[in-house]
């Protein structure tokens, strides 16, 4: 997730901390003027709110990506729940290289990755926390094979 969301994230229940903080300072000092509680609740209830729900809708928006593979293709979606709905159809034998790497001791313990598709044509996809990618890396070298072998039986007249 990006720290930028983190860190405003932060700052908004900082700043709620602050609004309640001067709602008591100036309700303390003025005990007159009561109804400054309900329009400093409302603020903070707010700003509470939309915290926690910008942080929700990034989490959810940054880690909802899918892979499915099937025989001679690889169908990868990627949307929020929302806003937005990516479906791209990648063919198995335009895949090069496959990788994988880890940064960082959680991700390494819960064994969640980062996996690397290579295309031919300089194409790259990033699929961030993947769980056990080296299961992937062999469903997709079989399936990569299958569709080889296919195409070869195509091709190769057989001698009668």
């Amino acid at each position: 997730m990006p720290i930028i969301r983190t860190i405003k994230f932060i700052f908004l229940i900082l700043l709620s901390f602050f609004l309640y903080w001067i709602s008591l300072k100036v309700v303390a000092a003025n005990p007159d003027i009561e109804y400054l509680n309900i329009i400093f609740f409302l603020f903070i209830f707010g700003t509470l709110n939309y915290a926690f729900i910008s942080l929700i809708s990034s989490v959810i928006y940054y880690y909802y990506d899918l892979i499915v593979v099937y025989q001679d293709q690889i169908v990868m979606i990627k949307c929020s729940l929302i806003l937005q709905d990516d479906i791209e159809i990648v063919d198995a034998y335009r895949i090069v290289k496959v990788d994988w790497y880890s940064r960082g001791i959680f991700a390494n313990i819960l064994w969640y990755w980062n996996l690397i598709i290579e295309q031919q044509k300089d194409d790259v996809r990033i699929f961030h926390f993947v769980p056990k990618p080296y299961k992937i890396l062999l469903i997709l070298k079989k399936q990569r094979d299958a569709v080889l072998e296919e195409r070869k039986k195509k091709y190769i007249i057989p001698d009668e």
